[in-house]
């Protein structure tokens, strides 16, 4: 049996602000660190034997956070940076929906495939995280922490679950929500922890 933990970093500056990160650099808030604090106490209960990286600063300070409770391996991967924002990178989403108008309405009608200027669509995360997986899945430990984001996060998830395009963009995970994928065989089990309660069944949508 193979668990799967998948931790979204905590709030950041620019998440309070609703800035446009994508593959840009902004650090975690207080609250934040608080909620990465919180998420490592509750994984130091369930035997985390490594942890699998998203190389920006965000993702580095919450798993350094999370290990100063579990003292695991650590290996950073770029299959599991954020959604490549392109020319998006930065700007404050309100001004994004000004700046960008067709294109942000474009995005609206189709959130899976369309790629706004110099950004990524769920196809290409989707090509980008599917090897990161299978890789994950052919790790000998059986409970393995992915410190990663909302949006790869929900991709990689989607692809383990077999999800169309509409269950997809159905769920989503907040900055204190932790994913636990548990496999038996061919047959998996989803729940959800929040601020390290639970756990919940399914996902949040």
């Amino acid at each position: 049996m193979k668990r799967l933990y998948f931790v979204r970093h905590g709030q950041t500056e620019w998440n309070a602000i609703m800035r446009m990160q994508g593959q840009w650099n902004s650090d975690l808030s207080e609250l934040g660190r608080e909620q990465a604090d919180v998420n490592g106490q509750f994984l130091k209960s369930q035997n985390i034997e490594k942890l699998f990286v998203s190389p920006l600063d965000r993702t580095k300070q919450t798993a350094e956070i999370i290990n100063n409770h579990l003292r695991v391996p650590m290996t950073f991967d770029d299959r599991i940076m954020e959604w490549d924002t392109g020319d998006w990178s930065g700007y404050l989403y309100a001004d994004l929906k000004i700046k960008w108008k067709k294109e942000w309405q474009a995005l609206e009608a189709d959130r899976f495939n369309y790629r706004g200027p110099n950004c990524e669509n769920y196809p290409d995360m989707i090509a980008r995280s599917t090897p990161f997986l299978a890789l994950v899945q052919s790790e000998p430990a059986d409970n393995i922490g992915i410190v990663s984001h909302g949006i790869i996060g929900r991709v990689m998830i989607s692809t383990l679950l077999g999800f169309n395009e509409q269950e997809t963009l159905a769920f989503h995970q907040g900055n204190d929500v932790i994913y636990r994928l548990t496999f038996h065989g061919d047959t998996h089990e989803v729940d959800h922890f929040i601020g390290g309660e639970g756990p919940f069944p399914g996902l949040v949508t």
